[in-house]
């Protein structure tokens, strides 16, 4: 009997200890979103692209205009003059295609150096409102991860956190 009592309090406390658990939820996308920095960040991107498709177009004119002259004047060209003439255009659509490359891996470099501060200010913001406001876990609900919804939304108070 003395182990049957023993035994149902400590299922109890162990189970009282599960229920004291509090639980929270964020969109940190949203938030990320909503975040003031985020416009400039997103500014600073566009314009870097608008610098790159200046480039971009200009070296796509350069091409179409040796691809217009090749395809007019190709039949009256020697062979030798041709095969220049092909290699020429193969180096520049090659050339266009590297570029274009490294524009895209440029700018995502860019956003990922212009996101991390954000994302560590936001993380830095849900680990404050977890330990002031005493939470156990807090999902994110924007990473599909979310194993529990029913809890308090910890968004308010980390958006108040970044003086959102």
């Amino acid at each position: 009997m003395k182990h049957l009592m023993m035994a149902l309090t400590l299922a109890l406390v162990g189970t009282s200890a599960v229920f004291a658990q509090k639980l929270g939820h964020v969109d940190t996308q949203a938030i990320l979103m909503e975040l003031p920095e985020r416009m400039d960040a997103q500014a600073a991107i566009e314009s870097r692209a608008a610098e790159y498709e200046v480039e971009m177009t200009s070296m796509q004119q350069q091409l179409q205009t040796k691809l217009q002259e090749y395809q007019t004047k190709a039949e009256t060209w020697p062979a030798a003059i041709r095969q220049q003439k092909e290699r020429e255009l193969q180096a520049l659509d090659q050339g266009l295609q590297e570029f274009a490359a490294t524009v895209q891996n440029d700018l995502a470099i860019m956003e990922q150096e212009l996101l991390m501060p954000m994302i560590e200010r936001v993380q830095q913001a849900i680990n404050d409102v977890g330990v002031e406001e005493g939470f156990t876990y807090i999902f994110d609900t924007s990473s599909g991860s979310t194993v529990y919804i029913g809890g308090e939304d910890a968004g308010p108070a980390i958006r108040s956190k970044l003086g959102m």
